[in-house]
């Protein structure tokens, strides 16, 4: 009995994760303040595919007529002027015409469109957002799925909110982020349990990106249930076990 007492407690903490694991940034866990170097969010860049909401105004109410466009029910939260970003690199815009904003940042993007139409429009105004702006989280997290950022921007943290946060089983030290700029596709490694990760320039997202969080060693899916109950019947059996001990 004694025997078997010692191994379910072997198996006990075994499948047991620490704490340590579990915690983010525990390089900092202990102190009380101090000064991190978080950087400013990159502008977004766009690219072909993008959807963007482009919208024009100026002096003239009656130009500005030529660039609203009928709102339909996909374009719920927006003005109605989407466009994206065809394989040339350009947006189609009326009265103007064709307009490359693709390998723009959005501050490029918003110049180059209030440019071309100088030649057509007194004074105009542009404001450019991403309109398809979503980023996608899988693995040992609370929520997984696909998440539209209305912003049109989002750090990791942020995302891993949006999904509910990592379970207990997730890998915090070792979160994958694939990266699609429209031409190819990388990875990063991102190490949750120090803060540096801050300081990364993965910290902030940008649009397409796909988190995936690993389970811990053991596990093979978030759904496998027998996993999530084994720590409770070892604990169980292992109290039993105790009790029978001590009453022989």
């Amino acid at each position: 009995m004694k025997n078997l007492f010692y191994l379910f407690s072997i198996i006990l903490f075994a499948s047991c994760v620490s704490h340590k694991q579990v915690t983010y940034f525990n390089d900092i866990q202990e102190l009380e303040t101090g000064k991190l170097n978080i950087p400013n969010a990159p502008s977004a860049v766009l690219k072909v595919g993008d959807l963007v909401e482009v919208q024009i105004s100026s002096i003239s109410l009656e130009t500005n007529a030529y660039f609203q466009k009928d709102q339909s029910s996909s374009d719920e939260g927006f003005g109605g002027n989407l466009y994206q970003i065809g394989e040339n690199g350009f947006i189609y815009l009326p009265l103007v015409g064709e307009v490359k904003i693709a390998e723009l940042s959005k501050e490029e993007a918003r110049t180059a469109i209030e440019e071309a139409l100088l030649e057509y429009v007194q004074k105009p105004s542009v404001n450019l957002r991403i309109a398809d702006y979503k980023i996608t989280v899988l693995g040992e997290v609370n929520a997984p799925g696909v998440y539209k950022i209305p912003t049109g921007e989002a750090t990791v943290l942020e995302a891993l909110g949006y999904a509910g946060d990592l379970t207990v089983y997730g890998v915090r030290k070792n979160v994958l982020l694939i990266h699609d700029n429209g031409v190819e596709k990388s990875f990063h490694r991102l190490n949750l349990n120090d803060s540096k990760v801050l300081e990364s320039e993965h910290f902030y997202l940008q649009n397409n990106d796909v988190i995936y969080v690993q389970p811990t060693k053991g596990l093979t899916s978030k759904d496998d249930n027998i996993y999530r109950i084994l720590p409770l019947v070892i604990s169980s059996l292992t109290f039993i076990a105790v009790v029978i001990s001590l009453n022989q």
